[in-house]
């Protein structure tokens, strides 16, 4: 979407946006190996606390994961394509199986059950961290949680597009429309099947409770099962977040607003360069915890794709020449998703904010320098 971004606002704003989704992605794949080693931990190794674990054979099991999935990144799309289409049956199949087993056993009355007590901190710190904004629990609910899972679900939703100098568009018409349906029911179905049939708390979940929750549904076999499909996915999650990020880098660098080093591609033609500067990031970010890693995703995703739709706006409803009928619609379209990031940015925490004004502060930086070696060119 950068190129949209520069058509309707210039070279720099697009070099910007271009920069945001990079370091939102990026950010986002260093949640994959984290919550991969979350459900490994809470199914086999429950009675190890986080203060008791070695921090550092932890980051460092967590950073031999991460070489190994950019490595098979580096292989090639061919094998990132072949292992997420195997991984996607493997790991779909209990879930599934819990839906089914569980259907029988679902309580509708629990879906709209609140804790009754105070509001407990979750799988980390996300809650404990202050923002300026006053309202972060309301009526039972923790919303810096809640807004930014739901919000991280769909987050990279535009990512499809870097694929577009590979596949066809019929390819890629085609894989979105099966997407959204496909992850859109992934999550709701297994959520409303878990919340409904277990006698889970409501202040017990965290990462990891699936497995818990399909041990109870189905038994010990269920939950195994859980653990291993929801690791092997997460995985399968990293490969095409990794491989959209890196072509992101690759096509920045094609068209110039980056250096030319990172368009070099290796002999499985795959950016190299691109690669390894993802894995640097992703690298710093991993000993965060999960929680924390979501929303600082989430902020930079935020920023990215609000230029975007003002960028839409800008393009189809300001210089358009449609009717002014599809125009209204065009702008009722875009108030649901503006006022979504709205709330992602009110509720975000200090550490995120400072955490956002760095990022930006880095990309006006990277606007001056391109713009310095564009006059010295």
């Amino acid at each position: 979407m950068s190129y949209k971004t520069e058509e309707a606002f210039g070279e720099a704003c697009g070099l910007l946006v271009g920069y945001l989704g990079w370091i939102s992605g990026v950010t986002n794949n260093a949640s994959y190996p984290v919550l991969f080693l979350s459900y490994v931990h809470n199914q086999y190794f429950p009675h190890i606390s986080d203060t008791d674990k070695n921090v550092l054979l932890h980051y460092g099991i967590l950073a031999g994961i991460t070489i190994v999935l950019v490595f098979v990144n580096y292989r090639g799309l061919n094998v990132v394509g072949n292992a997420s289409a195997l991984i996607f049956f493997v790991s779909m199949a209990p879930f599934v199986l819990m839906v089914i087993i569980g259907i029988p056993k679902v309580d509708p009355q629990k879906w709209l059950q609140t804790p009754t007590g105070e509001v407990e901190v979750f799988d980390d710190d996300s809650l404990a961290q202050k923002g300026w904004f006053p309202v972060a629990n309301l009526a039972g609910i923790a919303f810096r949680p809640f807004i930014n899972n739901l919000y991280w679900n769909f987050n990279g939703f535009d990512q499809g597009g870097h694929y577009s100098s590979v596949v066809t568009k019929k390819t890629l018409r085609n894989g979105m429309g099966a997407s959204f349906f496909m992850v859109s029911s992934s999550y709701l179905l297994p959520i409303l099947i878990c919340t409904g049939a277990t006698d889970i708390e409501q202040d017990e979940w965290k990462a990891g409770s699936f497995a818990t929750a399909g041990t109870e549904i189905g038994g010990r076999w269920l939950g195994n099962w859980i653990v291993v499909s929801s690791g092997i996915s997460l995985l399968a999650q990293f490969f095409s977040g990794m491989s959209a990020d890196s072509m992101q880098i690759q096509g920045m660098a094609d068209r110039g607003q980056l250096p030319s080093l990172f368009s070099r591609r290796s002999p499985h033609d795959t950016p190299t360069y691109a690669l390894l500067l993802g894995l640097l990031v992703i690298m710093a970010l991993l000993p965060l915890r999960f929680g924390l890693i979501v929303e600082l995703s989430n902020f930079a995703f935020c920023l990215s794709v609000t230029v975007e739709f003002l960028a839409f706006a800008q393009l189809r409803i300001r210089k358009g020449d449609c009717t002014k009928l599809r125009k209204a619609f065009y702008a009722i379209m875009l108030v649901a998703p503006m006022l979504f990031n709205i709330a992602v940015v009110l509720l975000a925490s200090y550490a995120t904010y400072i955490y956002g004004a760095c990022l930006t502060v880095f990309g006006v930086l990277l606007i001056i320098a391109k713009r310095i070696d564009s006059s010295c060119c």
